[in-house]
């Protein structure tokens, strides 16, 4: 059976269509806002009793954009104790008594609420809400029933993006930790053009490196000319005709270096600044100068320096330097 019939295909498809963009919720959003009586639509994710996540209102013309957390105290909600999947309407939403139901009525009023549904998708933590209101009129058995059929496809598409954030999210971290140490990568084909590259590689805009040979040679690492540099080359397991090129790419120590080599190795914060200075390619005098110490000074902070991390001198230095944590401050 069908989860949804080809007249409610363009709420969904965009779930599938855009799940990797920004704002992958806002065309449903909005064509389910046009498909019922409702004129606001929020959908929000929270986990437990905790504040939300992530929230996403959309609404027709005429009410402001800053009533959301209004709205939704209006009716009391997301309330965590929502059966999943059931569609629940204004009245059951709040079931107060008699003598209670003046300043409710109010809260609604001020609000712009006149009726509203709600509907839980997901039994576990966090959880989707998604809550059509109405400022005049009432929502009908067809707004219901819509509801309840777009829930399978709305579970499946939010678990769908909720993978691909996470994905993003673990693609940013590498390619981050990569860009601190000053390495560019790139994935490139058979025809030795590069197929996708990180944000390092194609701020060089490298030319695209020799790669021909290369190719079928499962195991191979090679090394590659690439202009006046050279590629590191390596095989991507599971690609068979596509090789990853990594080259480096000029790369200072990020700002937070010294302070991550003061609480490594005991080092004051000029001597942490002196220490990061010779690891970027100065010499001992002039990384001293650069921070207004006098020579002599200079060679006692080196002492210390040499001391505290174990290093036998200054290549040593810039060794234990770029093998700490200092690089991805």
């Amino acid at each position: 059976m069908a989860i949804i019939d080809s007249d409610q295909a363009d709420l969904v498809l965009p779930l599938f269509r855009e799940f990797l963009d920004d704002a992958p919720w806002d065309t449903f959003l909005l064509r389910l806002l046009a498909r019922t009586g409702a004129d606001r639509v929020h959908l929000i994710e929270r986990a437990g009793a905790a504040a939300p996540r992530w929230q996403r209102r959309v609404a027709v013309r005429g009410f402001p954009a800053d009533a959301a957390a209004e709205e939704l105290r209006a009716i009391g909600g997301p309330p965590s104790s929502l059966r999943p999947s059931r569609v629940y309407a204004l009245e059951e939403l709040l079931p107060l008594p008699p003598e209670q139901r003046a300043a409710q009525d109010a809260a609604l009023a001020a609000a712009d609420i006149a009726d509203a549904r709600m509907v839980r998708i997901g039994a576990g933590a966090p959880a989707l809400w998604l809550v059509l209101l109405a400022a005049q009129g009432t929502l009908g058995a067809a707004d219901s029933a819509l509801i309840a059929k777009l829930v399978p496809a709305i579970a499946i598409a939010a678990a769908q993006i909720e993978r691909a954030r996470l994905l993003r999210l673990r693609a940013d971290i590498a390619e981050g930790a990569l860009a601190r140490l000053g390495i560019a990568q790139a994935v490139v084909g058979e025809d030795g053009a590069v197929l996708l590259a990180d944000p390092l590689w194609q701020s060089l805009r490298p030319p695209t490196p020799a790669v021909t040979e290369f190719l079928g040679r499962p195991d191979a690492q090679c090394v590659a000319p690439i202009g006046q540099d050279i590629a590191v080359l390596r095989a991507l397991p599971g690609h068979q005709g596509a090789l990853v090129a990594a080259r480096r790419a000029p790369a200072e120590l990020p700002q937070g270096a010294a302070a991550v080599l003061a609480q490594a190795f005991g080092l004051s914060s000029r001597e942490a600044a002196l220490a990061v200075r010779i690891s970027e390619g100065q010499s001992l005098i002039e990384a001293g100068r650069a921070l207004h110490l006098t020579d002599e000074t200079t060679r006692n902070y080196s002492k210390r320096i040499y001391a505290k991390t174990g290093a036998k001198g200054q290549a040593d230095l810039v060794r234990i330097v770029l093998g700490s944590l200092a690089p991805l401050a």
